[in-house]
C-alpha cells in the first residue's frame, strides 16, 4: 500500500510539469497539496483574538470550490493592519458550509487560508513566520460558499 501511495504522488508530481494539465493546477490555486502545510498550526489559540477580518469566499474566490483569488484587493485591509500594528502570530482560517465530501472541504479551506497567507505575505511588509494557516473545513458557522 505504501508503494503504490509513493508512486501515485511521484505521478501525481510528474504531472504537474506536464504542459497539457498544467492549467488544471494553477485553476485551483496551488500545486501541492504538500504547500497547504507549511505554515498550519494545529488548532486555534484559545485566547481572543485582538482583531478579526471576515471574508465571505465568493467575494475574494474565482470559484466556489477553488482557492484562487479573484477580489484580493478586499484582503488589503488586513495587510494594511497587520503591517501598521505590532502582533505576536496573525492566523488565516479558512472555513465551509455543511455542503459536500468532508475531505475535499478541509482541503478547500487549507488551499484558501495559505493563498490569502501568501497573498498578504508577498504585498504586505510582513514577519514571513508570523502568519500561519489553518483550515476547519466543514462549520455552520461559515457563510453559504464558505469564508476566510
Amino acid at each position: 500500500m505504501n508503494a503504490g501511495t509513493s508512486a501515485f504522488r511521484e505521478d501525481m508530481e510528474a504531472l504537474k510539469h506536464n504542459f497539457f494539465l498544467r492549467g488544471f493546477f494553477k485553476e485551483r490555486g496551488y500545486k501541492s497539496a504538500a504547500d497547504l502545510k507549511k505554515n498550519e498550526v494545529s488548532r486555534l489559540p484559545e485566547k481572543m483574538a485582538e482583531k478579526k477580518f471576515d471574508y465571505e469566499a465568493r467575494k475574494i474566490f474565482d470559484k466556489p470550490d477553488t482557492a484562487r483569488l479573484r477580489n484580493e484587493k478586499v484582503l488589503n485591509e488586513t495587510g494594511e493592519f497587520l503591517q501598521s500594528n505590532h502582533f505576536g502570530v496573525a492566523i488565516v482560517c479558512g472555513l465551509h458550509r455543511y455542503e459536500g465530501d468532508s475531505e475535499n472541504n478541509h482541503l478547500l479551506t487549507e488551499a484558501r487560508a495559505m493563498v490569502v497567507r501568501d497573498y498578504l505575505v508577498r504585498n504586505f511588509r510582513l514577519e514571513d513566520t508570523r502568519i500561519k494557516t489553518i483550515g476547519l473545513g466543514k462549520s455552520d458557522k461559515a457563510p453559504e460558499g464558505g469564508s476566510v
